[in-house]
């Protein structure tokens, strides 16, 4: 029995002193090369910096960008040593590294406005935020950023080979928007009963979102809470939309049933708004 503890006691310390000779080595592995961070060459940080990057060692390849960026003002590698880092932040992930991520990728734009890369930075801007959006249901400030970031690319870099991608995330982020402010609308109307906010919410979506894929709903809920709300001759037009645009609607239905109802009460759509007034024409030249 002396024997087999003596040889389990053997058997615990030459596990962990691997194990520890493991962590040693992996801590080695882990850490920026002292010798690469204080070379004279920019040349060799650079080297160093995309090969920690390419192990994913993203913290060490920061340390290297930032050697570049610091040491060598003058160094070829110095813009994409920015590119670098703003990559290192945006591959790493999670709320704080994009949030550090658009912050490079901005200041790359500040310096390097018409260099090559411009564009995937804008990009990249934009894919940060994006990656952050929230459900429609929860704070959308990251969405309407990403729309933003998004849509200069579209403005700034109408041929960059990113344009296909962005307008299609610019359609999306559209939809998305425009559910959340429907969810709100039908959360004050359904659950709050506060009819005004609910109007103003899906107003907003006819007015700012006239794209999105559920407008005939919209339009419907928006007619039943002028109809409750007392403005019933504002609800018509919204009836007669959906009628007339959407006759395949599950809500067309509902729809016909509430406009006769109204008309049998004797409502009439609200006049035309008066158009614009123009400019007022030119005072007589009094010598004329």
């Amino acid at each position: 029995m002396r024997t087999s503890t003596k040889h389990l006691r053997a058997l615990v310390l030459r596990a962990a002193a691997a194990a520890l000779a493991a962590t040693g080595a992996a801590c080695a592995s882990s850490s920026a090369d002292i010798a690469s961070l204080s070379s004279s060459s920019d040349e060799i940080v650079w080297q160093a910096a995309e090969k920690a990057f390419q192990k994913k060692q993203y913290e060490n390849a920061r340390k290297y960008y930032r050697r570049i960026i610091d040491g060598f003002p003058q160094s070829e590698h110095l813009p994409a040593a920015r590119i670098g880092l703003a990559e290192s932040y945006f591959q790493e992930g999670g709320p704080a590294n994009y949030i550090l991520a658009v912050a490079q990728y901005r200041e790359f734009l500040t310096l390097y406005p018409s260099h090559p890369k411009s564009d995937f930075a804008q990009y990249q801007s934009a894919e940060s935020y994006y990656r952050q959006k929230n459900k429609p249901d929860r704070d959308q400030t990251s969405t309407m950023k990403a729309l933003e970031e998004y849509q200069r690319l579209l403005d700034v870099y109408p041929s960059s080979p990113y344009v296909e991608t962005a307008r299609l995330r610019v359609a999306n982020l559209r939809q998305h928007l425009a559910r959340s402010e429907f969810n709100a609308g039908f959360f004050y109307q359904k659950t709050r009963r506060a009819l005004r906010a609910a109007v103003g919410r899906y107003e907003t979506v006819v007015s700012d979102y006239p794209d999105y894929a559920r407008m005939d709903e919209v339009l419907f809920r928006l007619a039943e809470c002028l109809d409750a709300g007392g403005r019933k001759a504002e609800a018509l037009p919204h009836l007669s939309q959906i009628l007339a645009e959407y006759p395949q609607s599950p809500f067309t239905k509902q729809a016909q049933e509430l406009m006769d109802r109204l008309n049998k009460e004797g409502v009439t759509p609200p006049p035309p708004a008066a158009p614009a007034a123009g400019p007022p024409p030119p005072a007589e030249d009094p010598k004329t």
